[in-house]
């Protein structure tokens, strides 16, 4: 691992950020002190995505039922 970009005098929150893991997400502490850091700000970042509202729901459902039917004909 290259030490060299991480900022020594930096405060990281480890013990907050092992908190939310295994509280919030389910991680087990192995599993989060195996994450890399930025595997660890995509799953905290929020805001970043929007949740499926629920007409975008329900055209991925029919568009699945309409792709699922199709590839079921094609292979009877």
């Amino acid at each position: 691992m290259d030490n060299s970009r991480v900022n020594k005098n930096q405060n990281w929150p480890f013990q907050a950020w092992l908190k939310i893991a295994v509280f919030q997400l389910g991680l087990t502490p192995t599993e989060f002190w195996t994450l890399p850091l930025t595997d660890w700000f995509a799953l905290t970042q929020g805001g970043q995505s929007e949740a499926m509202n629920k007409d975008a729901l329900l055209k991925l459902e029919l568009d699945y039922e309409h792709s699922y039917t199709t590839s079921r004909h094609k292979s009877i």
